[in-house]
């Protein structure tokens, strides 16, 4: 299946024009070092032979005289023009390919190291290589950094340095490589599971077709000949007066679900998790990951999208903290699927309690028909009801909701287990109480109509879609 994600021009924003190199200053290089070390060494005979030192300074100064020759040899950095270049579009966690060009307007043949400036969340994985740079033809050298942080990114100049045939000069040099590029959520498109989800939606959006029904529904299909036994509201009075006879509307049942997904960036977003890679085909296992809970729920909102998108749906995002941070109606195609993952790429936690009730009422002026709203949160404990709960409820009475609730595993961890002392009795007891108290509230939304979806966030992107698709299977929209 194609990968619908921007592509690196639309995303690195890498610079349009080429940059020349700007002259920092040169040295010798290790090689040249060496040498003079060991002409040192020719002035231990110097005891036994007065002439000898002779020999150790004409060494040296055969030495420096080549090292001057070789550094006038160099050409300037100005006759460089180099650019950086990102091959596909960086995701979060994921190992993103940065490719270095660089074209040489001079003679001979040289040896480019790098030291590339990039923004601090930017892990690199591996050195980057040296690069042999020919007269007047293009030389690349690819190394990969890992993001760790969503979001726009600024990244800083390029530094540089070369040396000749020679290899006993050599000049440092800068490019103004100065850009910015967009993070997006983890896709894990190459995720077997997410090939399954999209093979799954298309199935029953090709059986919701061979179920459609002419003259049931709201959704308007083409205009007839009013017939004995139709209903009188749907007569078409425009159409009747031009065309002298009754003109009634034919409706069928609605092929294009509008569906809302609802992500929580508050405070309980901030909380972070260490995210076990699976193993790779050889065996070895990935190094861990530390993400954020709103990074996962970021990720699953992009899955969920391209989901929705098989299933003949139309999809809508609303991100809110104490306000709404990003916000997008209903509506499909490949398009509104890229602006909906930039759009996750901006979403940002926030140090305070999200607003839920602003969110409620948001989804309720913006979603008037009926439609199915997912709603990634976690539920905080407090004195009073909750502030998710009101919220959903008062949704609920319009729409079909499906709650998706994080988990807190330590929690229920620490009610599970057995009191050491008088203080982990205390501990214990508070946490169970806890979970009975969520227990309860869930028991009420459940019995309200909503559709409560308790998951962890490692798993919260596999479950959402697994829901959402028994929804749409079921027909229960």
């Amino acid at each position: 299946m194609q990968t619908l994600i921007p592509s690196p021009v639309t995303t690195a924003a890498h610079p349009k024009g080429k940059h020349l190199g700007r002259l920092l200053g040169f040295g010798a290089t290790p090689r040249l070092l060496l040498l003079l070390a060991a002409s040192v060494l020719l002035s231990i005979p110097a005891f036994l032979a007065s002439r000898t030192p002779w020999l150790m300074f004409g060494v040296d100064a055969l030495l420096l005289g080549t090292f001057v020759v070789d550094a006038l040899l160099l050409p300037a950095p100005e006759r460089f023009q180099l650019t950086r270049r990102f091959l596909h579009a960086p995701e979060l966690g994921t190992p993103a390919d940065v490719e270095l060009q660089a074209i040489k307007s001079a003679s001979g043949i040289h040896t480019l190291h790098f030291t590339d400036d990039l923004h601090v969340s930017m892990l690199f994985s591996q050195p980057i290589g040296a690069m042999f740079s020919y007269p007047s033809e293009p030389s690349t050298v690819r190394y990969m950094a890992t993001p760790s942080q969503r979001g726009d990114l600024a990244l800083g100049k390029l530094y540089f340095r070369y040396r000749g045939a020679i290899g006993f000069a050599e000049r440092w040099a800068v490019a103004d490589l100065r850009q910015t590029i967009r993070v997006y959520a983890a896709g894990e498109q190459a995720n077997e599971s997410s090939e399954l989800f999209l093979l799954r939606a298309r199935q029953i959006e090709l059986e919701k077709r061979r179920l459609r029904r002419i003259g049931l529904g709201r959704e308007f299909e083409q205009l007839r000949e009013y017939r004995t036994g139709d209903e009188l509201r749907n007569i078409s009075w425009k159409a009747t007066a031009r065309h002298n006879r009754l003109i009634t509307q034919q409706f069928t049942t609605e092929r294009s679900q509008q569906v809302w997904i609802v992500l929580d960036a508050g405070r309980l977003s901030r909380t972070t998790f260490v995210l076990e890679k699976t193993s790779t085909a050889n065996g070895e296992e990935d190094a861990t990951q530390i993400v954020t809970q709103l990074d996962q729920a970021a990720s699953a909102a992009g899955q969920l999208a391209r989901v929705i998108q098989q299933s003949g749906d139309r999809s809508a995002l609303l991100t809110y903290g104490r306000g709404v941070q990003q916000q997008l109606l209903p509506s499909s195609g490949t398009l509104h699927l890229r602006r909906m993952i930039d759009a996750l790429s901006q979403v940002r936690s926030e140090t305070a309690e999200a607003d839920h009730l602003m969110a409620s009422v948001r989804l309720r002026q913006l979603q008037r028909r009926r439609g199915l709203v997912l709603w990634i949160t976690e539920m905080t404990e407090s004195a009073g009801r909750p502030e998710i709960v009101t919220a959903v409820s008062a949704l609920v009475r319009r729409h079909l909701v499906v709650l998706v609730l994080l988990q807190q595993p330590e929690l229920e961890a620490l009610a599970s287990s057995c009191p050491k002392n008088t203080h982990e009795m205390y501990a214990i007891t508070a946490a169970q109480e806890m979970l009975d108290r969520r227990r309860t509230l869930l028991a009420q939304l459940r019995s309200q109509g909503v559709l409560v979806v308790e998951t962890s966030a490692a798993n919260v992107a596999s479950d959402s879609i697994s829901k959402y698709l028994e929804v749409k299977s079921q027909g229960q929209l």
